[in-house]
C-alpha cells in the first residue's frame, strides 16, 4: 500500500507537514513529475536564526544581491520577504522545503523550531507565501 502525504498545493491552509523519511521517499518522484520544486535542508545543522536564514538562502537559491551585500536574510522580515519571492527565481508548479533530520533540530533547538513554524504560518497568512514546509523526522 502506498503511503499518502496530504499535499494539496492548491489550498492555502495546509502548508506545514511532518512525516517519516520513508514516506517522503515514496512520493519524491511523483512531486518532481508534477513540476514541484523539492528543496532540502539538513535540520541537524540548525541551532540559530542565522543558521536557519543561511540554510534557507542556499536551499531556496536566493539570487546574489537580493539583500544587497548580505549573503542571507539579516532578520525575520527579510526572511519572510524572500519566502514571498521564491516562485520568481525557482519556476515550478509548487515548492516544498524538506527539513531532513528534523527530530535533531526539534530536540536541539525547540524554541527555534517553534519560531520557524510561526514564521511559516505568518508567511501564508500575512504575506504571499506558497512554499510548503515538511519536517522529515
Amino acid at each position: 500500500m502506498k503511503d499518502q502525504l496530504f499535499f494539496d498545493l492548491t489550498t492555502r491552509p495546509q502548508h506545514i507537514h511532518f512525516c517519516e523519511p520513508g514516506n517522503i521517499e515514496g512520493v519524491l518522484a511523483e512531486l518532481h513529475q508534477q513540476n514541484i520544486a523539492v528543496l532540502e535542508i539538513d535540520g541537524a545543522l540548525l541551532s540559530s536564526r542565522e543558521e536557519i536564514f543561511k540554510a534557507f538562502a542556499i536551499a531556496l537559491r536566493m539570487p546574489k544581491g537580493w539583500y544587497g551585500d548580505e549573503e542571507y536574510a539579516p532578520n525575520v522580515d527579510a526572511f519572510l520577504e524572500y519566502l514571498d519571492d521564491v516562485a520568481e527565481w525557482i519556476p515550478a508548479k509548487g515548492h516544498v522545503v524538506l527539513i531532513r533530520h528534523s527530530e535533531q533540530f526539534w530536540c536541539a533547538a525547540p524554541r527555534l523550531a517553534g519560531e520557524l513554524v510561526e514564521w511559516w504560518q505568518f508567511s501564508f497568512a500575512g504575506h504571499q507565501g506558497t512554499v510548503h514546509l515538511v519536517f522529515v523526522w
